[in-house]
């Protein structure tokens, strides 16, 4: 064979490998999801769900109509006449029958691998998934992403749409989510206990009192349309949101709630004669003893929206506390409550008196 024929050949062979390369290039950047390696930090060739292990993903499969059938009947039993009474009903109930899974807290993250031929591998010794709300429900345990998401089937249930869920980033600290709602234009944050706070109150308390300093937030509006849910996802710098000081030397709209709730308990009644025992030197005329009682609720912000709420909250932890201490809130007939906030305390002081 002449050297001539031996190069057209090995051209043709060049060529032909050219082009087949060329071909299966093309064809994998044809099926290659873009938005899931800006968003996921790998490949995929496809457009499989993984909600264990990818949050947007857990997001759109277990807030579907399907999942949250699997919660209804606990959604109906915490359903309010207002929101405001059912995220604090939800809020409560979380605090007493689901428990924070510090083990799972400090378990490694799983890690996600996307390729580009469509392959994904996931690495998870641990089993550190993310549960969906019934699982949650079942396990009776979780995690900040656990309890966001069953929070958030629990209000979708109910038929409040949007709601939201808010991730946070803190440097050098692991990453924290909690659900929420738009009231009036206001965040409130739903974040496993009592009590509810607006978000500038919010990322204050988690600075001053957790030492966790939050950066950025990335806020998930959460919809759903036709039996189908969408959300949108918007990211925010915390340079947004400066904590405004909300200071009350009075609330009577709380004191109001809370002396409605005693009334309706006890037989005593609201007595503004009393109202300033606690500075009096003497018992007014006709009163044959009195005494006054002071309580203190560090609160990462005061929020009246919630008053009646954080009053019914306050009655209850009274009522068990008079069961270790000394008086007997029986033995009253008249009440007067004053209450107020300081930015960092809630206030009461509770006068009670007997004619």
């Amino acid at each position: 064979m002449n050297l001539k024929l031996k190069n057209i050949i090995y051209v043709t062979i060049i060529g032909i490998l050219v082009f087949s390369t060329l071909f299966l290039v093309q064809n994998n950047f044809e099926s290659l999801n873009l938005s899931k390696i800006l968003e996921n930090g790998g490949f995929s060739g496809n457009d499989e769900n993984l909600p264990k292990y990818i949050f947007e993903d857990s997001i759109e499969v277990y807030l579907s109509p399907n999942e949250l059938e699997k919660v209804s009947n606990v959604s109906k039993s915490l359903n309010g006449n207002t929101i405001e009474d059912s995220i604090w009903n939800i809020v409560l109930w979380e605090e007493d029958n689901i428990e924070y899974n510090h083990e799972k807290a400090e378990l490694p993250s799983p890690e996600v691998t996307y390729w580009v031929g469509g392959r994904t591998e996931v690495s998870d010794p641990y089993n550190n998934t993310i549960q969906s709300p019934a699982e949650t429900l079942e396990l009776k345990s979780g995690i900040c992403g656990d309890y966001a998401l069953l929070t958030s089937a629990l209000l979708l249930e109910m038929d409040y749409s949007p709601i939201y869920i808010l991730t946070f980033e803190s440097t050098g600290n692991p990453g924290h989510a909690a659900a929420a709602v738009d009231i009036n234009g206001d965040y409130y944050i739903i974040d496993q206990q009592p009590p509810i706070m607006d978000l500038y109150n919010y990322l204050d308390y988690k600075k001053d009192v957790e030492n966790y300093n939050i950066d950025n937030i990335t806020f998930y509006k959460i919809e759903l349309v036709n039996d189908s849910v969408f959300y949108e996802k918007d990211f925010e710098s915390v340079e947004s949101y400066s904590a405004v000081s909300n200071k009350y030397s009075d609330i009577a709209g709380f004191s109001r709630y809370l002396m409605t709730d005693f009334e309706n308990n006890y037989e005593i009644k609201s007595d503004y004669n009393i109202q300033y025992l606690d500075s009096m030197e003497y018992l007014p005329k006709a009163y044959e003893k009195g005494i006054t009682i002071q309580y203190f609720f560090e609160f990462g912000g005061y929020t009246p929206i919630f008053e009646k709420q954080y009053a019914k909250w306050a009655f209850d932890y009274i009522k068990n506390d008079e069961n270790e201490s000394r008086y007997n809130i029986s033995e009253y007939s008249s009440i007067w409550i004053r209450s107020s906030y300081d930015g960092e305390k809630l206030k009461l002081i509770i006068n009670l008196a007997k004619k």
